[in-house]
């Protein structure tokens, strides 16, 4: 009987963050994405300092919390085994979560010899991708006629929104929104809309979309403002239905 009591209190007092390893997503949000994006991971602040995200040069028993723009050890599997080193560029996802860029999923899942879990990711993301089969990427090739008009149209909302997100970005959100009414605003470093225009998801909730100016040159902010849509066809396939319109159906 003491045994069970014991067993319910431990349960009950180890954060469920830490229970499972954390699940595998990924995120591109332009120009306020870390280090343009590059192969990184970012993570919960309460999942840094953990047998999952630590300082190489610490230990699993005695983990040490990783340092913005160092290397960081990430690990995919409950026993802490499974790891591998990237650079750590900060918090933003949800807790329990690795949230990867393109660009890191482009490195490592050319490798061969990678920890189980991020190999089934990268099957998924492999298996996703042929969903786009028989797709135009116009992304890739906006001289198609299928594509023409809707670049123009990306490209316009793009530079309508670059010039404002310059400003903010050189006087300061505070600044910037001081003038402002609330459709106008910007917000999380200039980069989203202070109001939540986007959804409502299938779970009744409402989010701040991700504006056209952040997205890089010759990317575009998706249909829902979730992510920016590169032509990178795993990732854009991986996004769902945020960057479909930028893969029209060749026609028949």
């Amino acid at each position: 009987m003491v045994s069970k009591v014991l067993l319910f209190v431990l349960l009950i007092s180890t954060p469920l963050s830490l229970i499972a390893a954390p699940k595998l997503t990924i995120y591109d949000d332009g120009r306020s994405c870390p280090a343009n994006c590059d192969a990184h991971v970012v993570v919960h602040k309460s999942l840094n300092g953990t047998k999952f995200v630590h300082d190489p040069d610490s230990s699993v028993s005695n983990p040490v919390a990783c340092k913005i723009n160092s290397f960081c050890k990430i690990c995919f599997d409950d026993n802490a085994t499974e790891c591998l080193v990237t650079q750590y560029r900060g918090s933003g996802p949800g807790k329990n979560t690795f949230d990867l860029t393109p660009a890191f999923y482009q490195q490592w899942c050319a490798k061969d010899d990678l920890p189980s879990a991020l190999k089934s990711k990268c099957q998924a993301l492999q298996k996703i991708e042929r969903k786009l089969d028989g797709r135009v990427n116009c992304i890739k090739e906006p001289d198609n006629t299928l594509c023409i008009e809707l670049i123009a149209k990306a490209e316009q909302a793009q530079a309508r929104d670059n010039p404002k997100y310059e400003q903010c970005l050189q006087i300061g959100q505070t600044a910037y929104n001081s003038d402002k009414q609330d459709a106008e605003k910007r917000q999380h470093h200039c980069a989203y809309e202070y109001e939540s225009n986007g959804g409502p998801n299938s779970r009744g909730l409402k989010w701040k979309k991700l504006l056209p100016g952040v997205c890089r040159k010759g990317t575009y902010v998706g249909r829902d403002g979730l992510d920016c849509c590169s032509g990178v066809a795993f990732a854009d396939a991986a996004f769902g239905a945020e960057c479909r319109d930028f893969y029209p159906k060749k026609p028949l």
